[in-house]
């Protein structure tokens, strides 16, 4: 459904104390979309993938050709693979319309 758009990821909120809140927007591109388990599969286009915490809440920008889609969740899970760094992300209360793209 979403696979193939970008992404940019950021931290919300920690969730834990010992956690440093993180500004930094993070690249990604979504893999795959797990519609029943409300689960995105994000690669990192990052090299280091301890800069995503475990123990954060996120939101989550999906651009696609129409709109900008927004959803806040944690990652579930974090880890190499041959694809490359990936994200399991948990989607929280769905999803949310920023804005419409404009045709130039």
């Amino acid at each position: 459904m979403y696979e193939g758009n970008l992404v940019d990821l950021q931290m919300a909120k920690t969730i834990s104390a010992d956690v440093v809140l993180d500004d930094t927007t993070h690249r990604c591109q979504v893999y795959k979309y797990d519609i029943e388990e409300d689960y995105i599969y994000l690669q990192l286009k990052e090299e280091d993938l301890t800069v995503i915490s475990l123990d954060a809440k996120y939101q989550c920008y999906i651009s696609t050709k129409k709109e900008i889609l927004y959803c806040t969740g944690v990652v579930k899970e974090r880890y190499r693979s041959q694809t490359g760094n990936m994200v399991v992300f948990r989607i929280e209360n769905g999803f949310y319309s920023v804005s419409e793209k404009k045709d130039s």
